[in-house]
């Protein structure tokens, strides 16, 4: 399973996009009367007033699973419920959401973190890690398939490939993709799970491209798709499900990736021709015979110079030494 949480300010945002469109699959409410769009929000907003200092009330997290794993609603039900007890959120009002509109399923949870009779803002503290850490948990006590974490610590399976470091991470950036090699149908099948939060959050190519870069891969032209890279392997972007198709990613970021991919390859040469610029200055001034300082500074006396000269002691005003006082000795 594949947990993505995060943390903001409106209900009314939330509760639209989880209901929008023909996707719903069920919806359930917990500590609430109704699972209403339109009167959940007022609910959640009216609890959130209880507390004066926190700002950002709204707590919503997803859950998804392989492709291959598809699960009765009243097992999904089950472990968004354990999930909320885990994080200390069982009393707090919260809406289920399950969409359908991908290959794998998932279910979206929106949470007030304002306690609704103490008033009190449940704590966010490493709320990913510890979301994390519930849903390892419970893949090993339902035997469900086991998908290694980044945040909780949790033991990985061996057999699992690591992701690879932020150094790989560059170097795959600089990889001529066509000499990659296509990941195999499981590996393409357990890429789907992990990302498909990240396709459903992004509003744009360079969050996407930056969410999915923590996860280790990077999105590239090929011919007239888009690839998914980690450096050694790749995967179509079409693989990655329908949410995760070029065109309707296109239409939904309102920039073509062509355009997108250009611009991050002109800042990329951008940051390189600075550098080079500053060797070529310095490969100048030694063809000059001169040092940077010295080109700097010209005939001027340095700062540094300046300083070493007013270092030095000097002698006291009105003082002279003996001989000076009394003339030369007899």
């Amino acid at each position: 399973m594949i947990g993505d949480a995060r943390t903001g300010s409106g209900f009314g945002g939330l509760a639209r996009y989880l209901h929008s469109g023909d996707r719903v699959a069920w919806a359930e409410a917990r500590n609430l009367p109704t699972t209403d769009p339109d009167l959940v929000p007022l609910m959640m907003r009216s609890t959130a007033m209880l507390s004066k200092r926190v700002k950002d009330p709204v707590f919503h997290y997803s859950i998804s699973w392989p492709e291959y794993e598809q699960l009765p609603k009243e097992q999904m039900l089950s472990i968004a419920d354990r999930t909320l007890a885990d994080l200390g959120l069982a009393e707090h009002q919260a809406v289920i959401v399950a969409h359908d509109d991908t290959a794998h399923p998932h279910v979206h949870v929106m949470v007030n973190r304002v306690h609704p009779e103490t008033g009190v803002a449940w704590e966010k503290w490493k709320y990913k890690t510890r979301l994390e850490r519930s849903l390892k948990d419970q893949e090993k006590e339902l035997g469900l398939t086991q998908v290694p974490g980044r945040l909780s610590g949790t033991e990985r399976d061996k057999s699992v490939q690591r992701r690879p470091t932020k150094g790989e991470q560059r170097l795959a950036e600089r990889l001529d993709v066509s000499t990659l090699d296509r990941w195999s149908k499981d590996d393409v099948s357990e890429l789907r799970g992990r990302l498909a939060p990240h396709f459903e959050a992004a509003k744009g190519w360079g969050e996407l491209d930056e969410l999915l870069r923590q996860e280790g891969v990077t999105l590239y032209a090929k011919g007239p798709g888009v690839i998914l890279t980690n450096g050694e392997r790749y995967a179509k972007l079409s693989e990655m499900g329908k949410r995760a198709r070029k065109s309707g990613l296109e239409e939904r970021f309102g920039e073509t990736f062509d355009t997108y991919a250009e611009v991050r390859q002109t800042k990329r040469q951008q940051h390189r021709s600075y550098w080079d610029m500053a060797k070529g200055l310095r490969d100048q001034v030694a063809r000059m015979g001169k040092t940077l300082r010295e080109w700097v500074f010209g005939g001027q006396e340095s700062l540094l110079d300046r300083l070493n000269r007013q270092s030095k002691p000097r002698q006291k005003r009105g003082f002279r030494r003996r001989e000076d006082r009394d003339g030369p000795e007899r």
